[in-house]
């Protein structure tokens, strides 16, 4: 037999196992370091209920968060509580804290702040998923659609946003 050959049919299967390998270690790594950096973060995810809000949690609960769900649907909240805590380890999670949140109605905006600020008293990342949307040209909108627009898009979470900031500015900046 050609040497050659022989030599190809030793090396080609060592380089696809090699390079197996490596992409194996790769992906468990990438896996541990994904799972330990967002471990007993304390996690708020507005619009918990739509789907990459409903994926967003999933992830951070199954890498050990503490999440705070936050949706307009108290029964819908709890339903996605119970998924999650039905899909994965108890001794890994922590069982999700639900508030109740309407960016649409600013008035109990200061108490959804409270109630989040309350379920740990501290605040790690806040993601913004809700949002409104409307298909229609702007002259046809009324005043009333274009408040709930802005209070759903810009009022609501800048309002979340500046209610948390004032513990985010204590913990990660040393203030003079």
């Amino acid at each position: 037999m050609d040497p050659t050959w022989t030599t190809t049919i030793l090396v080609v299967p060592c380089v696809v196992v090699l390079t197996a390998g490596f992409f194996y270690l790769y992906g468990a790594i990438i896996s541990l370091l994904s799972k330990t950096s967002v471990r007993n973060k304390v996690v708020v995810i507005t619009d918990a209920l739509s789907g990459l809000g409903k994926e967003c949690a999933g992830v951070f609960h199954r890498g050990g968060s503490r999440l705070i769900l936050c949706g307009k649907s108290w029964e819908k909240l709890e339903g996605l509580a119970d998924e999650l805590e039905n899909a994965s380890d108890p001794t890994v999670t922590f069982p999700p804290k639900l508030v109740l949140l309407d960016f649409g109605d600013m008035d109990s905006m200061a108490a959804a702040v409270a109630e989040v600020l309350d379920c740990y008293g501290c605040l790690d990342i806040l993601i913004f998923n809700s949002s409104m949307k409307v298909k229609a040209p702007a002259q046809s909108l009324s005043l009333e659609t274009d408040k709930l627009l802005m209070d759903s898009n810009y009022f609501g979470p800048i309002t979340l946003a500046k209610g948390t900031k004032g513990y985010l500015i204590e913990k990660h900046f040393v203030l003079n």
